[in-house]
């Protein structure tokens, strides 16, 4: 009676379960694939109340508790079976996995470790290798043990976890190209973007930019480059620096920018500032933000921008500030969409003097993305964006990025 209600405890049951028929295992299973794991929960509460030596009744209890996404809780009930049991190798991967998902990565692969020990060619296994590695930023290692999970079973799940191990590891290259036309007799602007990143090591990433521009009649130039670092496998570094010619009118002539991005639990918080500088003004920015990702199909960012603009003719820098939400859905196999809301400044990345300040509008945007097994990834957005007086802008941008 004692070790049953201590392994009630364990595996997060906030009281003794009522009494009732002990459920089958089919059962319990059934209820749980279904996705009524509060159910699944009692019924496989109930077995391991009955047998306190049924591992995999409590297996099925982490497992209900990691799907729920609580993997603090699923952990120590995959390890009350590993103190009984510690060869138990549904418990170790069970557990590794647990881990990695709760941060606790260094611990979660040694754990995946000495389950592959046990398994090594287990499929499941070297995909959760793979994943944690790629976790940790190990990328070399993470496409290694991607590959090896193709190899030992080249499932549809396993060839798309091989495709973003690839993506992650590679260098790329990313040519963007926009256009943008007013409801006024303002010229239509050309915007054409070269990125080049380059795999420098396994933590950090060189990065190279051209940019040509036309618009207001202008046709101006900038480049530059810059560095993002893996400081840890959850905290990464990015610092860039653009510059063009002197006589640069609506490009700015010098744009510094730096963020820290860290990532906890489902969610990346960040936090970047800019500094940018236009023959007639001075932009300094702020800007918070997060992205969540409820499901592995979904994600959901929203940022902050707080700017201060210092024209020549004013003693005092005149604040701005800005709003975006975007969200993002994996409608169907390699094909995602998106759409997105700024209020005031839509992208300080493509900033142009009319949008410094306190700039006031509302852009709406949509678009597709389309990922192919060339590692090259297709995206087109539509914004629509009304400023005061009436005025309204439409911008088309079509993004082609490519991996090697």
């Amino acid at each position: 009676m004692i070790a049953a209600l201590l392994l009630m405890l364990l595996a997060g049951a906030p009281q003794v379960p009522q009494p009732g028929p002990t459920p089958a295992h089919d059962e319990a299973a059934a209820l749980a694939r279904e996705g009524r794991y509060e159910a699944a929960l009692e019924a496989f509460r109930r077995l391991a109340a009955a047998d306190p030596r049924d591992h995999q009744a409590r297996i099925w209890i982490a497992r209900v508790h990691a799907w729920m996404g609580n993997p603090e809780l699923a952990e120590p009930v995959y390890r009350s079976v590993l103190l009984e049991d510690p060869s138990n190798f549904e418990a170790m991967l069970g557990a590794g996995n647990a881990l990695v998902a709760d941060g606790r990565i260094e611990e979660g692969i040694e754990m995946l470790e000495r389950a592959e020990a046990a398994q090594p060619q287990n499929a499941d296994l070297l995909d959760a290798l793979g994943r944690a590695y790629a976790r940790e930023g190990r990328t070399t290692r993470a496409l290694l043990y991607a590959e090896r999970a193709w190899d030992a079973a080249p499932s549809d799940p396993n060839r798309r976890a091989l495709e973003r191990a690839r993506l992650i590891h590679g260098h790329r290259i990313e040519l963007r190209s926009f256009g943008e036309r007013y409801n006024t007799p303002t010229a239509d602007t050309g915007n054409v973007d070269v990125r080049v990143n380059f795999r420098l090591r396994e933590d950090l990433r060189l990065i190279g930019r051209g940019q040509h521009q036309r618009k207001f009649g202008f046709s101006e130039q900038r480049g530059g480059g810059g560095l993002e670092w893996l400081v840890r496998p959850e905290t990464r570094l990015f610092a860039q620096v653009l510059a063009g010619p002197s006589g640069n009118d609506v490009l700015p002539r010098v744009d510094v920018a730096g963020e820290i991005a860290h990532v906890r639990g489902p969610a990346e918080w960040v936090a970047g500032y800019r500094f940018i500088d236009f023959p007639t003004a001075d932009v300094s920015v702020i800007s918070p933000g997060v992205t969540w990702w409820p499901t592995d199909r979904t994600s959901i960012a929203a940022r902050y921008y707080a700017s201060w603009t210092q024209l020549p003719d004013f003693r005092t820098a005149q604040p701005g500030h800005s709003v975006t939400v975007r969200g993002s859905v994996r409608a169907a196999g390699r094909v995602w969409t998106h759409v997105g809301y700024a209020r005031g400044t839509e992208d300080f990345d493509t900033l142009s003097p009319d949008r410094a300040g306190d700039f006031r509008a509302n852009t709406a945007s949509g678009g597709v993305r389309v990922d192919l097994q060339s590692l090259t990834s297709l995206l087109g957005t539509y914004e629509h964006q009304w400023r005061p007086n009436s005025i309204e802008m439409r911008r088309l941008s079509i993004s082609i990025v490519q991996r090697f």
